[in-house]
């Protein structure tokens, strides 16, 4: 039978949207399950982006079964901010059917075209804020917090459909045990101490709000000049601190200070995947809430999600300075015994020599595409 692509539209077609995935990967045991409230939270009609992202879903359906899904968003506030005509495709999941992946691209670029942008940028659920990329090299590896999973097959899907590679996303891998500072982050680093006017210290818990703000002050300007970068609202900075607080560990979220401002963060979250992979249903009920509560204080790995300087105050020195304090805190915690950094883009030359030098292993690439939008 023919593919027949159906919207989602309605609460219980969203909940199917989310099930999806559980349908085709649940007999792979290396397939790390989602947490259904998660997934639910950002493809919600309320969700905080919604305010400035226009968004639409799909699943693909062959004899009445359901074999695929997608999502598409276009989001105001990044084409205006980087002046592009995009609309991000994302959430995707599909059997090994080029029709049924093809029926869906299709689908989802012919609503961006609808929408009057130019050009359709994935795979992201729904921006860089969120999941991005597609897993292209490193499946021996077990996924990390956060970062997307997805079968060999899947790059087949998205090339034979007309995707061209965009950007590559790469994941380094760090041993606690090797990674150090070159003698050039050396020197750096003694110079910076030696000035003595960097402050460095945990995020506190007790002023949280406040320190998000300072926190997402250094963000912001980091990052505005890389790819892809998609700015926040307060509400979407707001709600997406709420979900990493219940698993931030605050000796590994690091505030560096100059006379009291904020000029650089590093932010290193515990791998929730790993409790993750024993709650197969995706629910935290009935007591996938207590395995997962119990298991991410615990973790083996950590995956540095964020660090940056204020983009006037970027120097060589500062990023070894936060390195070094994350790598010295880390060592101290017995349980930690591997560390992903990522993602960094592959255009990043300076920060990607930064993290080899350190003794750090590029072991996963995560690739972005991009193809035009079609005509209705």
């Amino acid at each position: 039978m023919a593919v027949n692509i159906r919207p989602v539209r309605t609460r219980l077609g969203r909940h199917r949207f989310v099930d999806l995935p559980f349908r085709l990967f649940k007999q792979d045991p290396n397939w790390v399950p989602p947490l259904r409230i998660s997934v639910l939270d950002r493809i919600s009609p309320k969700y905080p982006a919604n305010d400035h992202q226009d968004t639409a879903l799909w699943m693909a359906y062959r004899d009445g079964k359901p074999v695929g899904r997608i999502g598409a968003c276009v989001d105001q506030k990044f084409n205006e901010f980087q002046d592009l005509s995009w609309a991000w495709v994302g959430f995707f999941e599909c059997a090994d059917d080029q029709e049924a992946a093809s029926a869906l691209f299709d689908t989802a670029c012919r609503w961006a075209n609808a929408k009057g942008v130019e050009e359709c940028v994935g795979p992201g659920s729904f921006t860089t804020n969120d999941e991005c990329g597609l897993l292209v090299d490193g499946f021996e590896h077990p996924p990390m917090i956060l970062t997307p999973q997805n079968p060999p097959y899947y790059e087949h899907l998205w090339v034979d459909a007309g995707w061209e590679q965009a950007m590559d996303l790469w994941g380094w891998s760090i041993d606690k045990q090797a990674a150090t500072l070159s003698d050039r982050q050396r020197r750096a680093l003694e110079r910076v101490k030696a000035r003595g006017d960097i402050e460095l210290r945990s995020m506190r818990m007790d002023d949280f709000n406040a320190e998000v703000d300072r926190f997402f002050e250094v963000y912001h300007s980091a990052w505005a000049r890389n790819w892809g970068f998609a700015p926040m609202s307060q509400a979407e900075i707001r709600h997406l601190a709420k979900n990493l607080k219940q698993i931030l560990d605050p000796d590994l979220a690091l505030i560096a200070e100059k006379e009291g401002k904020p000029v650089g963060v590093a932010l290193v979250l515990p791998d929730a995947n790993e409790p993750m992979r024993r709650v197969r249903s995706g629910r935290l009920l009935p007591t996938g809430w207590w395995t997962l509560l119990r298991g991410v204080k615990r973790t083996s790995g950590v995956r540095v999600f964020a660090l940056g300087v204020q983009a006037e105050r970027q120097s060589r020195a500062m990023g070894p300075l936060l390195y070094a304090e994350l790598l010295d805190r880390a060592s101290r915690k017995d349980h930690i015994t591997r560390a992903e950094a990522s993602w960094i883009l592959a255009t990043n030359t300076a920060m990607n020599r930064a993290i080899e030098s350190a003794g750090c292993e590029r072991y996963k690439t995560w690739r972005m595409y991009r193809r035009k939008a079609l005509p209705v």
